[in-house]
């Protein structure tokens, strides 16, 4: 997600994690950065961002 400056790396077959603090509610789009496949451009990422009252709800 270029406007989070974050970047992650998938492999198939493995579930990756990650924490991190986002301070501003929203959502964030980005798009796979690496020619992986020939799906490759189809791949988009979204990430959605709440306050943590609504997150506990």
């Amino acid at each position: 997600i270029p406007s989070l400056g974050i970047k992650i790396d998938s492999t198939p077959g493995r579930l990756n994690q990650t924490l991190i603090l986002i301070n501003r509610p929203g959502i964030f789009f980005g798009q796979c950065s690496e020619i992986c496949g020939i799906n490759h451009r189809f791949m988009p990422i979204a990430i959605e961002s709440t306050n943590l009252l609504n997150f506990k709800k």
